[in-house]
């Protein structure tokens, strides 16, 4: 019986120290296979939480003890101010942190950082981010292309220099910008090793022996349609801060797998749920399910240079994108399929932007009703809002001769719509709703389902009439929405600007009409980019998206909201209004 007794004692002495000892481990799904991560090529948020855990920018993103977010020195000694120069530029200069090593434990340095922003910027490489480096001297010289795309100056740079000693990076800017260090801090600024990179330029990215990278983690496995899993860096300059041993990423795009993983305890956090089992997560995961505020918003963008509509003049295709924009109920879709605090949305940038003088931008945004774009969202105006819609149709049915609509207000001969969305349920949910939308004006909508990678390729080539999209805030700033759409910007999705639409002038520039599009919205954001007042900035960034709206390309459908759960043993995790997941700083209890 002693001998029963005592093995009894050790089985259950094991068990208990098993059970109280802190897992090393965590598995959290944010997504499916990432189309990229590099951070030059990566343009989509789930990328952009794998880089930022193998990656560090000279700015980083802290919690503080009151939960808000902060900027915070990263790989820099501590966040410079804005310097004037001898000519009226502005100059910021870091000093690096002693000892920064990439994780093969080679040396880092300031001209790591001064090749990867060039990389970025240069019209080789072609990343959709290029014109985020704009704000610095030199942009415009290195980018400078003739009408075949070749650069007019292939030996232009930055106006970035590093220190001969590699301690301090001096960065010069034509104008301060107020969000220049959260660029710091955003993927496409964070360096890359340039021996990896050029002994490698299009598969570096893919292979775990030569994704090397100056982050908290490293990868170790790369299993496309099943994990990324990394594991801490032991040179990473914070190393002793980091808890986590290991991170797994499942890779799923499967809502309701991914949900029955977090369910059985699987997985710890997931960035996404099936739609219709949101009403219950928030009754029976109360403290697990989450809803965040988000800068972002969620549209649908047309083509402008859909094929679908050849023989349609630009001016045809514009009225028929604003009467389609009109048919959708916004309220309908934020209660019975967004179901997470998502708000209607009328205008392009989101809702929490601020304006100079402390009111919220949305605020200023341009009357309805009145041909500029925007619309009214209250839910009595939906009637009038159709209303207005099948005037516009009728006014082309006129004037192309290509349709008929109906006394039933139903539309005749109308080209049929192909709308592309990627999996999800909520976005699958949104695509049945506007097929059942527009059919009851005789509308015909086809949708294709696509793979993510598949999905954004052919967004970006624009090979595609209609599709979803979602845009989040790369910083506090309202640029962050407008400056993606001007011609050459490589998330120009709607394709403004380009094919035939490149000649269409129809567009106001200083009061002057009949411009096109790169001599109107293209300049606009140059000024704003441009203008050190800050209240001028605003009003010529309301100005570039009263143009947008004009066009019907983009349909704001709501305002985002971030819904995700994360199990309760899940600590240190935080999110980031730009959609972000941190997990570098978390522990599992």
């Amino acid at each position: 019986m002693k001998k029963v007794l005592r093995l009894l004692l050790v089985i259950l002495t094991a068990f208990v120290l098993t059970g109280c000892k802190k897992s090393t481990t965590l598995v959290a799904c944010v997504g499916p296979n990432p189309d990229t991560i590099d951070p030059a090529l990566n343009s989509s948020v789930d990328g952009a939480t794998y880089i930022i855990h193998a990656f560090s920018g000279l700015v980083g993103w802290a919690q503080d003890e009151d939960g808000n977010l902060e900027l915070v020195a990263d790989c820099a000694k501590a966040l410079p101010e804005a310097e004037a120069t001898a000519d009226g530029k502005v100059k910021y200069v870091f000093e690096l942190k002693d000892g920064l090593k990439w994780s093969d434990g080679t040396e880092l340095t300031a001209a790591d950082f001064v090749y990867s922003w060039n990389r970025a910027a240069s019209l080789e490489t072609a990343s959709d981010y290029g014109y985020m480096f704009d704000v610095i001297d030199g942009y415009a010289e290195m980018t400078a292309a003739d009408d075949d795309g070749v650069a007019l100056n292939p030996d232009a740079k930055l106006n970035v220099t590093a220190s001969t000693d590699g301690k301090s990076i001096t960065i010069i800017l034509p104008v301060d910008v107020p969000y220049f260090l959260e660029l710091c801090a955003f993927p496409t600024y964070m360096p890359v090793k340039q021996s990896i990179v050029e002994a490698n330029p299009d598969g570096w990215a893919t292979a775990v022996e030569t994704y090397v990278g100056n982050g908290p983690y490293k990868l170790v496995e790369f299993s496309l349609d099943s994990k990324l899993v990394f594991e801490k860096n032991e040179y990473y300059h914070n190393a002793d801060a980091i808890k986590l041993d290991k991170i797994e990423f499942a890779l799923s795009d499967d809502d309701t797998a991914i949900l029955a993983n977090f369910k059985n305890g699987t997985y710890k956090m997931i960035d996404s749920v099936p739609n219709d089992e949101i009403d219950t997560l928030k009754v029976e995961y109360p403290d697990e399910f989450v809803i965040a505020g988000q800068l972002g918003t969620y549209y649908v963008c047309f083509n402008v240079n859909d094929t679908q509509f050849n023989g349609y003049t630009q001016a045809e295709k514009t009225k028929i994108r604003l009467a389609l924009s009109l048919l959708i109920d916004r309220n309908y879709v934020v209660k019975e399929i967004g179901k997470a605090g998502q708000q209607p949305a009328n205008g392009f940038v989101p809702l929490g932007l601020i304006e100079p003088d402390g009111s919220e931008y949305i605020s200023n945004n341009g009357p309805a009703g009145d041909g500029s774009g925007y619309y009214s969202v209250a839910e009595a105006d939906y009637a009038a809002n159709c209303a207005e819609a099948i005037g516009l149709l009728k006014e082309v049915a006129t004037s192309s001769g290509k349709f008929t609509v109906g006394a039933d207000n139903k539309l005749t001969g109308f080209p049929t719509l192909k709308y592309i969305t990627n999996k999800g349920t909520g976005h699958e949910a949104i695509a049945t709703y506007l097929q059942s939308a527009f059919s009851g004006y005789g509308i015909t909508t086809t949708i294709e389902v696509q793979e993510w990678g598949t999905f954004l390729n052919t967004r970006k080539d624009g090979d595609y009439s209609v599709a979803r999209n979602g845009w989040l805030a790369d910083y506090n700033d309202p640029i962050s929405f407008l400056d993606m759409w001007t011609t050459n910007s490589g998330n120009n999705d709607t394709q403004f600007g380009r094919g035939e639409h490149a000649s269409y002038a129809n567009y106001t520039y200083k009061g002057a009409s009949g411009k096109t599009w790169a001599e109107s919205y293209d300049l606009l954001i140059a000024e704003v980019k441009a203008t050190k007042d800050q209240a001028t900035r605003f009003e010529l960034m309301h100005q570039a998206e009263d143009i947008l709206m004009t066009t019907g390309a983009i349909c704001p459908i709501y305002y985002y909201t971030d819904i995700f759960m994360v199990d309760t043993s899940l600590k240190g995790f935080f999110a980031s209004p730009l959609g972000y997941k941190y997990f570098m700083y978390a522990e599992v209890k």
